[in-house]
């Protein structure tokens, strides 16, 4: 697999996986196609992911290599045969449905350029910051294709429909203010200081409850449809009835009580 080992980031493979504490960065790097995805760079992913699962990993960061985080998918290296394309778009869907739902928070460190997929691994991480000079768009019509991971299907759950609807149809690309504007992006900071405000958030989110936390995002996700609003506070109090008997919610309360760091142990 194009995957480093954990604890290294010196490699010229398509996929550099590195451990901070309990961050894992994934680092897309290919930077002479603007680290567009290939379907071996899906497979070394699913590996990382694996991993981030078993071990004490308490937080995913997906960034990219140069000047760009990702344009999308590799049309050359996939092939222009119905078969192909569509067999390797199931996978990139399977994927980024994975990264939406994974019990951990997944932070997107938007360095520079996104199209396409790699806009819709945007959409799949649960928030993103970006330099200052990111731009970012869908540009499948641009090709005569349409989205198929989420530019037709979720940007517009993201950003108003309008703007979704202006970017998808034109394939157009819209500066990183433009994005936090809208709402794709939670914070956009200088280029320089985008890796360092990255692992600050990242080393907070590491120190919570990581069970607290997958609960959260499990609560999100199914309430995001939920129209009655009385049906998704039940879903919510369901969530907490269960995670009120967990270790760490009786580690954060005894902390707090003995004014000192929680020491969470997720369960």
């Amino acid at each position: 697999m194009n995957m480093t080992d954990y604890g290294t980031s010196e490699t010229t493979e398509d996929i550099v996986a590195t451990r901070d504490g309990r961050v894992l960065t994934i680092r897309l790097n290919r930077p002479q196609s603007l680290n567009a995805i290939t379907g071996e760079m899906v497979d070394a992913i699913g590996v990382a992911l694996d991993t981030a699962e078993a071990d004490d990993t308490r937080v995913v960061v997906f960034t990219g290599t140069g000047r760009g985080f990702s344009a999308g998918a590799d049309l050359l290296r996939i092939g222009n045969e119905p078969g192909a394309s569509q067999a390797f778009l199931k996978r990139l869907q399977e994927l980024y449905v994975r990264i939406a739902e994974l019990p951990l928070p997944v932070i997107a460190a938007v360095n520079g350029t996104a199209m396409g997929g790699g806009t819709e691994l945007i959409l799949a991480a649960d928030f993103a910051i970006a330099a200052e000079s990111a731009k970012v768009g869908d540009g499948h019509t641009n090709v005569g294709v349409i989205p198929g991971a989420g530019g037709a299907a979720l940007l517009h759950k993201r950003v108003p429909p309008s703007i979704a609807k202006y970017v998808v149809f034109t394939g157009d690309r819209l500066t990183a203010r433009q994005w936090l504007q809208y709402g794709l992006f939670a914070e956009v900071v200088p280029d320089g200081e985008l890796e360092a405000r990255v692992a600050a958030v990242a080393a907070r989110l590491a120190a919570k409850s990581p069970l607290g936390l997958g609960v959260i995002k499990r609560v999100m996700r199914e309430t995001e449809a939920i129209d009655d609003r009385a049906a998704a506070l039940d879903a919510e109090w369901q969530a907490a009835e269960s995670y009120v008997q967990s270790a760490d919610y009786a580690e954060g309360l005894r902390a707090f009580a003995e004014k000192r760091a929680p020491e969470f142990l997720g369960r």
